[in-house]
């Protein structure tokens, strides 16, 4: 006898849709990264860990997540970021079984606007709790 086991673990994907990148200061900018996450498991998927990073030329350039609370000040100040279109993605965010959601991510960087924009791809990573990590890269651009 044989039992499908589809869906018995997680094994999350998911897209970046979009980035928008705008300057803090000379030396630090910040990033808004759109995303689409699908989980076809049985299970939820419940984010433990979430990164940033860009590849930026010189090597991968780790992102600060800034704080849900924060965001909304990164929008307010920097009218150029448009909207926001999408519910922040925090630590413990669930993405049910058998269903699709879009997020947003938040990171500043400690390079300018300029570097960032160079980028040759911005990744994300999220954990999920009981392991496995999706990781997301930027579409060629």
């Amino acid at each position: 006898m044989f039992l499908r086991q589809e869906g018995a673990h997680i094994d999350p994907k998911g897209s970046i849709l979009k980035v928008r990148t705008v300057k803090l200061d000379d030396n630090n900018s910040a990033a808004v990264v759109d995303l689409r996450l699908t989980n076809d498991a049985d299970y939820q998927l419940v984010a433990r860990n979430i990164e940033t990073s860009a590849d930026a030329g010189k090597g991968e350039i780790q992102g600060n997540v800034i704080a849900e609370m924060d965001v909304k000040g990164l929008y307010t100040n920097n009218p150029v970021l448009g909207d926001q279109f999408n519910p922040v993605m925090k630590v413990r965010d669930k993405v049910p079984p058998h269903s699709s959601i879009d997020r947003e991510i938040c990171a500043m960087y400690n390079i300018s606007v300029e570097e960032l924009d160079k980028r040759k791809d911005m990744i994300v990573r999220i954990q999920d709790i009981t392991g496995p990590t999706l990781e997301l890269h930027e579409k060629h651009r």
